[in-house]
């Protein structure tokens, strides 16, 4: 059996690793010039790793952790909530130094959104900001939800669907802890990917499927297999790359269709040294740069900070050119940290916006109310030959995370071979 793996993201070398050690012929075509996806490790910026892309292990008992042993990596803890700083427009403070009524109403969001794996399956979807305001939150706290738990998911309180929050809250197998990995997320990929065929810069625009085959037509050549496991970002599946003969299901469209991706965008800012206390690990605010953390690493005459935003924040940020969009970072970061000076102090800045990204189109998918079916059907296959993987995909697991990816590509593996 020769199988095709379109993508060289965690989940297509994660598919195909599985198949070449099941003895599988297995070839990987990759659009970019690099392996990784939306894994994107820098080392140009500072004199450490800088993710771009994915950076945290979400949880202990993750599968990632056994790679990274296996690889002879290792993963740093990050105390990214437990030390969390809020600001309602000052200087961020931990959350036992708030007033008592913004201390008491996070506390309670976090609790309410944990209490939705309790939600009846059967029970009728409606988006986080409905549930939230059924439990009787004001507006006022939307918008603190729509930083601390919505961001994370890529998306609003208004476009999260509540039963797929549920699934997940319910399938979660990682645990809650997180961490980073020393060398650089890419190191571990490229342990990963070592032996693999991989033809990178390799942009496939046709599909051509039937029950004995398919036949892939590339910017680079004709590719002939058996079997195809397809993790092309969705967003990228929603306009039409690449195409499909015949056109994919019905069904399988509407659930492409059905998910949501929105952009997500990163700051980066470099000092000579930190400019933040020593503990600060994460803070988060109302404004375009809504979730700050500081960087892995450290060294002597290097520190790094950086902004993540998603949604409606990242589309404001994008629609400014580089230097506006870190002037407005920039600015927010001074309110955050009660400094002036960092204009002054900053060495180096850098954005990356995946909604600009031709290969991605955003960060990662997202499932609004009423398309809660969407991930099990986009996973499904397509007759005997087309296979899916993917972040998005991941409906037995956590969808938009590193070890989601993973286990879809082992999963769309082992249906080839099944």
């Amino acid at each position: 059996m020769h199988v095709i793996v379109l993508g060289a993201g965690a989940s297509g070398l994660a598919a195909a690793r599985r198949l070449h050690d099941a003895g599988v012929t297995v070839q990987v075509l990759e659009a970019r010039q690099r392996i990784g996806g939306r894994i994107w490790t820098d080392h140009t910026f500072a004199p450490f790793p800088v993710e771009h892309g994915a950076e945290f292990i979400h949880g202990e008992h993750a599968v990632t952790h056994a790679l990274v042993t296996a690889a002879g990596l290792e993963a740093i803890p990050v105390d990214r909530y437990g030390r969390l700083r809020w600001s309602d427009g000052g200087s961020a403070r931990t959350i036992d130094a708030l007033p008592p009524h913004r201390r008491d109403l996070i506390g309670a969001l976090f609790r309410t959104f944990d209490r939705l794996r309790d939600v009846p399956h059967d029970a009728p979807d409606r988006s986080l900001a409905h549930y939230l305001r059924e439990c009787g939150f004001d507006e006022e706290a939307l918008t603190v939800a729509d930083v601390l738990l919505a961001q994370t998911c890529c998306a609003s309180v208004e476009t999260l669907s509540c039963a797929d929050l549920s699934r997940e809250l319910r399938v979660d197998h990682a645990g809650r802890r997180e961490y980073r990995v020393r060398e650089g997320y890419a190191a571990l990929l490229e342990w990963y990917a070592r032996g693999l065929d991989i033809r990178t810069g390799t942009v496939v625009r046709l599909v051509r499927h039937t029950s004995g085959g398919v036949i892939i037509e590339t910017d680079a050549g004709i590719f002939h297999g058996d079997r195809c496991i397809v993790t092309i970002p969705v967003a990228v599946l929603q306009r039409g790359l690449p195409q499909f003969d015949p056109p994919l299901s019905a069904r399988k469209r509407r659930a492409i269709n059905a998910l949501r991706i929105e952009p997500a965008t990163k700051l980066f800012y470099r000092f000579d040294e930190p400019m933040w206390d020593a503990d600060l690990t994460f803070m988060a605010h109302k404004g375009l740069s809504a979730r700050w953390w500081t960087a892995a690493h450290t060294t002597r005459n290097a520190a790094v900070i950086v902004a993540y935003a998603t949604a409606a924040r990242a589309r404001a940020l994008d629609a400014l050119d580089d230097d506006e969009a870190l002037a407005v970072g920039l600015e927010e970061l001074q309110t955050l940290l009660g400094r002036r000076d960092l204009t002054q102090r900053q060495r180096a800045a850098r954005r990356v916006a995946w909604g600009a990204d031709p290969f991605a189109y955003g960060g990662y998918a997202h499932v609004p109310p009423g398309a809660a079916d969407a991930r099990v059907v986009l996973a499904a296959p397509e007759g005997a030959t087309l296979f899916f993987a993917g972040e998005a995909t991941a409906y037995d697991s956590n969808p938009q995370t590193v070890h989601g990816a993973i286990e879809s590509g082992w999963r769309a593996a082992d249906e080839v071979v099944r």
